[in-house]
């Protein structure tokens, strides 16, 4: 039944489709009781919450889910993301109804978030229970086994004890032995005993069903009826501490969910060997999900207890945080895009989650999107702690996402940018595709000239700029090259539109148009960006900025040949055509984020003149405020500041300790892995470094303090945390590096030397490129060591706390002319760290709340995730390098 109706080649009846989507309801309510239960464990929401607030709690989760859901949909109805399993437009059927549900009910019902989860737990059990009777009356067509299994005999049967235990043993008034045998023993034995029978000897229809449907039968009415309630406490004698309610409904529903998802599944997928296989991947999935949600919890601990300081008076418009959401959108895509595997049992699970990430970043920007086009102010309001005269004070804050159009050329650089490098990294070439015009091959040569002559023209700016001032050199050149550009971004268009053929013909005739015209385009107005740059000017015809203008048109005809192309490929069934075609389309999508990178751009380069389209304005401000993390400390001030000379400090401890550590590392693993002789001083050099590795962090501070800072002018200094955070980096760069290099085949090694390629080469070729990938492990493992180390900053950086003013690295370069020749005074002064920050505030009490304490920790969580992303970034380019995708 269910297989066939999953796989629409089979005729099914109208009770197999009935019993399919309240199987699918099921599922869903599964995963919607996992994560609020996950939400309620970690306090992000109040098991307590009634009225409004329930209200606004589910009417926020259904809104989510009809985004993420109505987004997917529109990519599936569209063939962007194809999802053609069932199961998994069931289980989306079954989210949107059980959320809808949830809704009324809470608008319906007088109760709490608690006694809603325990109605939905007897929701489900009555699910199971009905969807075992029904199979076993055989109402519907399925293929259970004839028993359950003894393994799930047996788990059910230490359920079973396990709830009988306690059951027994917590009920008041009874005695506490019967015949000098505990009674929770006895308790324990009968109903794990019966669970264990009730699995096994039944068919598995219902040796699969009843036993949970009873769990959470149990589970359910212990909540709703506030047996177990939000209040609720207990405190064993024999224990020095106790158990809340707080922490045992989460729990109960966490578990609740679990089983019910296991046994919806099997029901889902027939019983049977299909059955258990659909309803274990499922667990195993949800089971991933929570031990990746635990390791989360830690991070998100952290992130409530500091977030409210981090995010006082934060405030972004709508429009920059889509531009900041259409990088993940365009990877969840991808990822959504990708095979979920053959035509079995474990498709529809892999859709399903694979689905998932595009349906939660689409959902948010549904959110966004209602925001500025309803032109409501989307506001978070919240009390904040901090230290006045020792006293806490409280203070009124909020978190805004505002309908303004205004957005910050930074963000739109960074966006564009990972956009343009992604899809500029799945673009193969067109250069040998289509016809070659000659007047074409004039513009190819042509190019490069003009080009170049851009970037003469920017040097001669910087040379002998104040003397070209009062020529109109650098508007009309600028306003030529912007020109020129609109010229090759709109020429692939026509004979898109008009040619001779259909549409996939022409496109593929004119790939070599499409690929000078676009490429050449972003080329060509990168150069008159710069020249902008060089010769601080801001062409302008009236009101109107020709570059702006014309990144903004050549982004609308790249986007137009991207539709274009893809519109063609969906047309043709053959092989290479349909190839070509996508790399067109790839294209396109790249110059259209290459010119908005460049609007960018254009913006920094013209100083503080914003660029104006209609309501949409990008300039250097935008429409981005968090004071925690954009601002100094303001001693005197009621509003406290932030701690961005903190973050600043941080970035540059972590980036000099690098720059000292994995060049050296990697080569003195080279040179013993390559070079050196394997023998006696090997294994002494391999087991120092292992000792150094397992060093004390202390003992590098005091090294540091002891040896380097007399030497440095005898203060504590910025370089002296990034030698000795150095010196904590170098073995462990070491020896992955020697194991990576290790691990590169001899074969490469031989094939390199049959081709006559001398060591040094090849090494430098093939080796070392061929084992980047654990060197990057390496590197990412010891920054994230290194960029959370406090002992060893306190003794050769200080605590620096609320400092007001940044450490400015790149701006304290001076050039001399006598030795050394260049010099930098910002290196040898100390500055504020975030790890000894956190420790002053949080561990010391000096200066500042707790809550800035938890705060600066979280902000340093965020710094090492980036250098994280970054690591993994570097790590994944170099594995798809070697196997040439």
């Amino acid at each position: 039944m269910s297989e066939g109706y999953a796989r629409e080649n089979e005729l099914v009846s109208v009770e197999s489709n009935v019993y399919d989507r309240a199987m699918d309801v099921g599922i869903a309510l599964s995963i919607v009781t996992f994560v609020v239960g996950m939400l309620t464990f970690a306090d992000a929401v109040p098991l307590g919450a009634t009225g409004t607030e329930l209200i606004n709690f589910f009417g926020l989760l259904l809104a989510a889910t009809a985004g993420g859901v109505g987004i997917v949909a529109v990519f599936s109805y569209a063939n962007v993301v194809p999802v053609t399993s069932q199961r998994v437009r069931g289980v989306a059927f079954g989210l949107l109804v059980g959320l809808v549900g949830l809704t009324v009910a809470a608008v319906a019902l007088p109760v709490s978030l608690a006694t809603m989860l325990g109605l939905i737990l007897l929701v489900e059990a009555g699910l199971l229970a009905a969807g075992g009777v029904a199979s076993r009356l055989e109402l519907v067509d399925t293929d259970p086994s004839r028993t359950a299994g003894l393994l799930a005999g047996l788990a059910f049967g230490v359920i079973g004890a396990i709830t009988g235990a306690v059951i027994v043993g917590s009920l008041p008034g009874v005695p506490s032995a019967v015949v000098g045998v505990p009674l929770w023993l006895l308790g324990a034995v009968a109903l794990g005993v019966g669970f264990g029978a009730l699995t096994i000897g039944p068919r598995e229809d219902l040796g699969s069903t009843l036993p949970p449907a009873l769990i959470l039968g149990v589970f359910g009415a212990t909540i709703a009826t506030a047996a177990i309630g939000v209040g609720w406490q207990w405190a064993p004698e024999n224990l020095s501490g106790g158990f809340t309610g707080g922490s045992i409904i989460p729990l109960f529903v966490l578990f609740g969910s679990l089983l019910t998802s296991w046994s919806a599944a099997k029901c889902r997928a027939d019983f049977g060997a299909r059955g258990r296989q659909y309803g274990a991947f499922f667990v195993i999935n949800l089971n991933a999900f929570l031990m990746v949600a635990v390791m989360v919890a830690i991070v998100t601990y952290v992130t409530v207890k500091g977030v409210s300081w981090a995010f006082h008076g934060f405030t972004i418009g709508a429009l920059s945080l889509l531009v900041v959401l259409t990088p993940p959108l365009v990877l969840t895509i991808q990822y959504a895009r990708a095979p979920a595997g053959t035509d079995e049992w474990h498709t529809a699970a892999r859709q399903f989650f694979r689905v998932i990430p595009l349906a939660a970043v689409g959902s948010l920007a549904t959110l966004l999107l209602g925001i500025f086009v309803t032109g409501t102010t989307f506001e978070v309001p919240y009390q904040y702690a901090i230290l006045v005269d020792r006293s806490t004070v409280m203070l009124d804050t909020a978190v805004s996402v505002t309908p303004s159009l205004q957005v910050g050329n930074l963000l739109v650089i960074v966006s564009g940018a990972l956009l343009f490098t992604y899809f500029l990294r799945r673009y193969g070439s067109l250069r040998d595709v289509g016809t070659e015009y000659e007047q074409l091959s004039s513009v190819r040569q042509g190019l490069p000239a003009a080009i170049g002559l851009l970037g003469l023209l920017s040097l001669v700016y910087i040379g002998i700029g104040p003397v070209l001032d009062g020529l109109p050199i650098g508007i009309g050149v600028a306003t030529l090259g912007a020109v020129a550009v609109a010229a090759l971004a709109l020429a692939p268009l026509g004979p898109l539109v008009t040619g001779e053929g259909s549409l996939a013909d022409r496109a593929h005739r004119n790939s070599q148009l499409l690929n000078v015209g676009l490429l050449g385009g972003v080329a060509l107005l990168t150069a008159v960006v710069v020249f902008e740059w060089t010769a601080v000017s801001n062409p302008r015809l009236g009101p109107v900025a020709p570059v702006g203008v014309v990144a903004v048109i050549a982004a609308l005809a790249s986007t137009c040949a991207a539709g274009l192309a893809s519109r063609a490929r969906r047309a043709t069934d053959d092989t290479l055509r349909h190839r070509i075609l996508g790399d067109q389309v790839t294209l396109g999508l790249a110059a259209a984020a290459g010119y908005l990178t460049l609007i960018g751009l254009h913006v920094a380069a013209t100083s503080e003149v914003p660029f104006v389209l209609g309501p949409i304005e990008i300039g250097i401000q935008g429409s981005l405020s968090w004071p925690a993390v954009l601002q100094g400390a303001i001693p005197l001030g009621e509003a406290p500041g932030g701690i961005y000379p903190a973050i600043v400090g941080t970035i540059w401890i972590v980036i000099g300790a690098s720059l000292f550590a994995v060049p050296l590392g990697l080569g003195a693993a080279v040179f013993l892995t390559e070079y050196a002789e394997q023998g006696r001083f090997t294994e002494v050099v391999e087991t120092a470094t292992n000792a150094l590795w397992s060093t004390p962090s202390i003992v590098f501070g005091l090294f540091g303090a002891a040896f380097l800072i007399p030497r440095l002018g005898d203060n504590l200094s910025l370089l002296a945390a990034q030698l000795t955070l150095s010196f904590m980096l170098l073995p462990l760069v070491v020896i992955t590096s020697r194991e990576a290099i290790k691990s590169v085949p001899d074969e490469y090694r031989d094939a390199s030397a049959a081709l006559g390629v001398d060591k040094w080469k090849t090494i430098r070729s093939v080796v070392i490129p061929a084992a980047m990938p654990g060197v990057v492990t390496g590197v990412i493992l010891g920054v994230g060591r290194i960029a959370g180390e406090t002992a060893p900053l306190i003794l050769v950086l200080g605590s620096e706390i609320n400092a007001t003013n940044a450490i400015d690295v790149l701006g304290g370069f001076a050039f001399t002319t006598s030795p050394p020749f260049v010099t930098n005074d910002a290196l040898l002064t100390s500055s504020a760290a975030l790890p000894t920050q956190v420790w002053a505030i949080i561990t010391a009490g000096v200066s500042g709340s707790a809550s800035k304490g938890w705060a600066t920790a979280f902000m340093l969580l965020v710094v090492v995730l980036s250098f994280y992303a970054v690591g993994i970034t570097a790590r994944t380019y170099f594995r798809r390098k070697i196997n040439y995708e």
